[in-house]
């Protein structure tokens, strides 16, 4: 019997690890991270492996393939559904890659070889290099022949990552070391820049009889930093016959390299202008797989193992002239821990409380639930919300609706920034043709003043969603501590060395408005602190266990611009100063890396290096100190 190990975790684990099962397979899950297990719930069995980074190391993955005698592996999507070393190293273990073929893999999983693939099939390709590059000079060069701007990416980027649009030439030395440190292979390409283009993807399916067929096109374009946040399928403003271009141009090239797998080829299009370029192919599932799925009724994913199982298209009854998108249109919404009011700063911490939406039309896949941790080494992805409808404006409706009865507390989201983007104008109805893939960030300021309003209006409403959510689960396992306006404690500060008591504080509780103690615990409190001028409130969270256990760090006092604090929950990777060093204005202080994207932090103010309170590959939560500077040069 067939015995498949899901290499992935998050909400495409469960939809692999369902998929399989209902094929009647067996199934085996992986986890690094004890509070990371949700997805395991459903697998006839799972196992642990050595750390996060395990995800990552195609020998580790086949170590525990073979500790549970699995005969088969998915990879999901991410950096080993690209890999040709996990792909080679299960054929000569006897595991079955459920994927395409090595030779697929490398002739498109990088993307300057996908652009030299896609350029011998006859496909529009945009002006670029052919070689990877290294140096601002190169960039220079290409740009004093073909302008800006230009495009700087990751030869094996994905996710947004390592993509970086440059405008001019002083753009050029942070821009290139931001993208070759965002790659894994540390090999970075130019592209010229298409503006004003849509991100359109044909969703295609090979087997290995040498048929290829597609399910349609996804139109992608409303995105940010290049990470998509809406997806639609099909695209509602194509014309058909540009239409049936990309489509012809999508299996030429599948069927040029032989492809026998589920995949994704991507274009930038210009519908007003009738044309064209060939972006990428992504040779694995897509996160987006789901709007194709809901469109055409096939099963995407289920239809990748059977292939790889050896059964062919026909035998599966997927002829080309038999898929239709029966006029429906579904849209994707990506709910994310991230908080679009700060900069989409990472949110990492333990979810409370899961109220998802339900329906005619209504799907979401999720891994979360009521006592996950979103932890900042993976991916912020917490659910797709996916809507179908008889027209797009009957899907935007339905989107809309589920969204508003969507609520996921502990960690911040975006879901109110996503019902503020359905609601915009510039992304509905008639104009919808004209939104390309940089609509949302030109937008984004009208977009962040109606998320904020959508705040204020919404609040009664996902108040009652939760407390019913909450009441729910409390039901089940209470975890609050039931204080109560007018408790009063004392706070005694001692030295444990002397066993001398320093000082003795007291604070009364005079009202409460939010009562998930430990996790959550806001509250107007009268005190005996010296300097406070009661009431004040106080604000109690638990920090999520990111880094060392014993590590205690301050946070960064917004107020005091010497204070430099990471803007982001995730690992610092660069150090650019060192204590008692002279700053200026706007230099470079740290780096943080969140989900593989690097941010860097620059200094406010001119100052002094007084302390680093954090060194290279820690791990620190948003808002924690990491540089203190003091404003004269003395120290």
């Amino acid at each position: 019997m067939t015995k498949i190990l899901v290499a992935n975790r998050g909400e495409i684990a469960v939809r692999i690890i369902t998929a399989a099962i209902e094929l009647g397979l067996e199934v085996v899950a992986v986890y690094a991270d004890n509070q990371d297990k949700s997805h395991c719930l459903n697998a006839h069995e799972s196992i642990k492996l050595t750390n996060t980074m395990s995800f990552l190391d195609p020998q580790q993955i086949i170590d525990a393939a073979k500790r549970v005698n699995a005969t088969a592996i998915h990879p999901g999507y991410g950096f080993l559904s690209e890999s040709t070393d996990l792909a080679n190293k299960c054929q000569q273990s006897g595991i079955l890659f459920i994927g395409p073929s090595v030779a697929c893999i490398s002739s498109v999983g990088d993307k300057v070889s996908a652009r030299q693939v896609a350029k011998a099939a006859g496909v529009p390709v945009i002006p670029g290099t052919e070689e990877s590059i290294s140096t601002p000079e190169q960039v220079l060069g290409f740009a004093n022949q073909f302008g800006y701007p230009l495009m700087l990416k990751a030869r094996d980027g994905g996710g947004g990552r390592g993509i970086r649009m440059v405008h001019n030439a002083d753009e050029v030395p942070e821009s290139l070391k931001r993208c070759i440190n965002e790659s894994p292979s540390k090999q970075v390409f130019i592209e010229k820049a298409v503006t004003g283009a849509k991100h359109i993807e044909v969703q295609i399916i090979g087997d290995n009889f040498g048929n290829v067929i597609h399910l349609f096109e996804r139109d992608c374009s409303i995105q940010r930093r290049y990470q998509k946040i809406l997806e639609i399928a099909p695209c509602p403003s194509l014309s058909s016959q540009l239409r049936d271009k990309i489509h012809r141009a999508a299996i030429q090239l599948a069927k040029h390299i032989e492809y026998n797998s589920a995949g994704t080829v991507e274009f930038l299009v210009r519908p007003d202008a009738n044309e064209f370029y060939f972006l990428e192919v992504n040779p694995r599932i897509q996160v987006e797989h789901t709007i194709s799925e809901q469109i055409t009724h096939v099963d995407i994913v289920q239809t990748q193992i059977r292939v790889a199982l050896g059964e062919s298209l026909q035998q599966l009854g997927l002829l080309q002239d038999a898929i239709q998108p029966n006029r429906l249109v579904s849209i994707q919404a990506r709910v994310v821990a991230e908080n679009p009011l700060n900069n989409n700063m990472l949110s990492v911490g333990k979810v409370n409380t899961v109220h998802f939406p339900q329906g005619h039309g209504i799907r979401v896949d999720t891994w979360v639930q009521p006592g996950c941790v979103v932890l900042p080494t993976f991916d912020s992805l917490l659910a797709k919300v996916i809507v179908t409808g008889q027209s797009y404006q009957d899907a935007l409706s339905k989107l809309s609706h589920a969204l508003q009865n969507t609520v996921i507390e502990g960690v911040e989201t975006n879901i109110k920034f996503l019902i503020a983007v359905i609601s915009d104008q510039s992304f509905i109805g008639d104009q919808l043709s004209h939104v390309h893939i940089k609509s949302l960030e030109e937008n984004m300021d009208d977009l962040i003043n109606a998320t904020i309003q959508l705040g204020k209006l919404s609040h009664k409403r996902l108040e009652f969603i939760s407390a019913e959510s909450t009441s729910k689960a409390a039901a089940v396992a209470p975890t609050s501590v039931q204080f109560k306006p007018g408790d009063a404690f004392n706070i005694e500060i001692s030295n444990p060395d002397t066993n001398t008591v320093e000082s003795v504080h007291s604070l009364q509780i005079d009202s409460i408005s939010t009562n998930n103690f430990p996790d959550a615990f806001i509250a107007q409190i009268q005190t005996s602190f010296p300097s406070a001028q009661n009431p004040v409130s106080i604000a109690l969270t638990r920090k999520a266990a990111i880094g060392a256990s014993s590590t205690l760090r301050r946070k960064a006092n917004p107020r005091t611009p010497t204070d430099i604090g990471s803007p982001v929950t995730g690992m610092v990777v660069e150090i650019n100063v060192k204590e008692g060093d002279l700053v200026t204005p706007g230099q470079q202080l740290f780096v943080m890396s969140a989900m593989k994207m690097e941010t860097v932090i620059q200094a406010s103010s001119a100052g002094t290096v007084k302390t680093i309170y954090a060194a290279q590959n820690d791990l620190i939560d948003g808002g924690d100190i990491v540089v203190e500077l003091v404003k004269d040069s003395k120290l």
